[in-house]
């Protein structure tokens, strides 16, 4: 816990405080005390949660710190300022063996507990959670520059699904299927045993909560690899659940890097894998789960379509389009980075997208003032100016922003200003590929069949959004659009009874709804004769 109040306050924590649960528990309270009080109290904790800190943060196994040494490790670097804010241990294989082993032992305990109370285990992390929301969205703020007027908000916007899951502990209903007179045969699902969960960098807490209480609710135990980016409010969620009662072992966390992942996903222990990253590494995952025959849930990455039709509500098609494009400074699977505009309006249309688009205010995320935050890594940025410069060579106008945001021309920080190009044909590839930055390619087309045919010609099949008056319309392209999840004159509405995966290479399976309880369980079918005939296989001379 120590680690938890340096970061917050860049306090020194007595020893003692550390080794009595008691009084490290209290300390842990007064950090998050902090955010009861004043805006200027906020900030100043916010500025302490990213000033440099050097204790080596361990991986969580067991519900203990491992004090074991992998002789490696990895710094969590704050992009707004370029400062280091956390050392974290890169666990290596001794780290996942000893992980999984703790999750088999806290999967048996976890089955032996009736369903309904561990829902209302889950219940006590997510209120745990909830109260420490703060702390947690500044240590994302500190490691991924997402404003930290988003962050506030992530944690108790996404505790509504790890309570949506808590309440389904007892509802992972199987069926009867009556086959044969006098026999019973039925079909439950049975929980995977241990789970591993990959997650990115962009979403720190959401993806946490939404694989991790899936996984938990259908029975499992998780063994969870965060972003080497971003790690500390994984660790920090997972310590919360032993405070919650949850059995020691249940959610372990391994910061580390792609080696780390790798040796967690190739471990024979591990029976299923819920992974969120890139379409190239996703690959990767499905081949070496695949020839070990692991259960697999892949969310990829997407290009998605916003098709505006001249019909449409404009003024909710900007709104939504901005948004769905900018938000979190593009860095999200589901954004809606090509823009299909019909021909007949989108000279105005564009022109009033790019007017709004330069009033996105791009900054410190500490400040309450900005919209957008920085890129999450240098290695990051040259990716995404890269395109920039890919999008101008292949002849793409640059209508508003195109590189660095004037006012941070010079100094620290990963900053893109909200990029928009115009003339942009579908074969160029800053309109099929995935950017992952704050930049929109805009198209325009002419009838309904050719905004279907530009929405489809992509590899992705994440999501898309139709902004159109016309009802029989929207179901049309519905049917039509090759995408997992469409939205219909709105953006981003998510909730956990809705399953969420893509099409084509945008994933695999689902990682909420039913697709959730079908990607965390096993089928198994039950055959039990109990009337008076036999119908037993078997020779009448032997």
């Amino acid at each position: 816990m120590a680690w938890y109040c340096q970061l917050l306050h860049n306090v020194e924590v007595p020893s003692t405080h550390v080794n009595q649960g008691v009084e490290a528990h209290s300390v842990l309270w007064n950090c998050d005390g902090l955010w009861r009080g004043d805006g200027g109290a906020r900030m100043r904790m916010v500025e302490r949660a990213q000033a440099r800190l050097e204790e080596r943060v361990a991986p969580l196994i067991g519900g203990e710190r491992d004090p074991r040494d992998s002789g490696e490790t990895l710094p969590v670097v704050n992009p707004a300022t370029e400062q280091q804010v956390a050392t974290v241990v890169n666990a290596d294989r001794d780290h996942v063996a000893a992980a999984v082993d703790q999750a088999w032992s806290a999967h048996r305990a976890w089955l032996a507990m009736p369903p309904n109370r561990r829902g209302e285990l889950m219940w006590r992390w997510s209120e745990l959670i909830t109260e420490h929301a703060p702390a947690l969205g500044a240590m994302d703020t500190a490691c991924m520059g997402q404003p930290l007027a988003d962050t506030q908000r992530e944690a108790p916007g996404t505790i509504g699904r790890m309570r949506y899951w808590a309440g389904m502990t007892d509802k992972i209903f199987g069926h009867e299927v009556p086959v044969v007179p006098g026999h019973l045969s039925y079909v439950k699902r049975d929980p995977l045993g241990v789970v591993g969960v990959v997650t990115p960098w962009n979403g720190p807490i959401s993806s946490f909560v939404n694989r991790v209480s899936a996984a938990l609710a259908c029975g499992n135990a998780v063994v969870v690899k965060p972003s080497e980016l971003s790690p500390l409010s994984a660790l920090r969620m997972a310590e919360l659940a032993g405070e919650a009662g949850l059995p020691p072992g249940l959610v372990n966390v391994l910061p580390g890097d792609g080696r780390t992942g790798a040796q967690l996903i190739e471990h024979p222990g591990i029976n299923g894998i819920s992974f969120t990253g890139s379409v190239a590494t996703g690959r990767r995952v499905a081949a070496a789960a695949g020839g070990a025959l692991k259960k697999t849930v892949l969310e990829l990455g997407g290009k998605s379509p916003s098709i505006v039709f001249a019909d449409a509500d404009l003024d909710a098609a900007l709104r939504g389009s901005i948004w769905g494009v900018f938000h979190n400074s593009g860095q999200a699977c589901v954004a809606g980075t090509r823009l299909l505009v019909q021909r007949s309006i989108a000279d105005d249309f564009v022109a009033r997208l790019a007017q709004r688009a330069q009033r996105v205010r791009v900054g410190d995320p500490t400040s309450a003032e900005v919209h957008l935050g920085p890129l999450v890594s240098r290695r990051h940025y040259e990716i995404v100016t890269g395109y920039l410069q890919i999008g101008r060579d292949e002849g793409a106008t640059v209508a508003v922003g195109g590189g660095r945001p004037t006012e941070h021309a010079e100094g620290p920080g990963y900053y893109v200003a909200p990029t928009v190009f115009t003339g942009v044909a579908s074969s160029m590839r800053i309109a099929q590929e995935e950017i992952f930055g704050p930049v929109l390619s805009v198209l325009t087309f002419e009838t309904e069949d050719d905004a279907v045919a530009l929405a489809n010609d992509v590899e992705y099949g994440l999501s898309a959004a139709i902004w159109t008056r016309d009802v029989g319309r929207m179901l049309r392209l519905a049917d039509a659009l090759l995408a997992g999840t469409i939205w219909g004159n709105t953006a981003r509405l998510l909730h956990p009874a809705l399953p969420f995966g893509g099409f084509r290479s945008s994933g695999i399976g689902n990682a909420s709804g039913e697709g959730a309880i079908e990607g965390n369980t096993r089928l198994k079918r039950i055959s039990i004769r109990y009337g008076s005939q036999s119908t037993s296989p078997g020779w009448d001379d032997v």
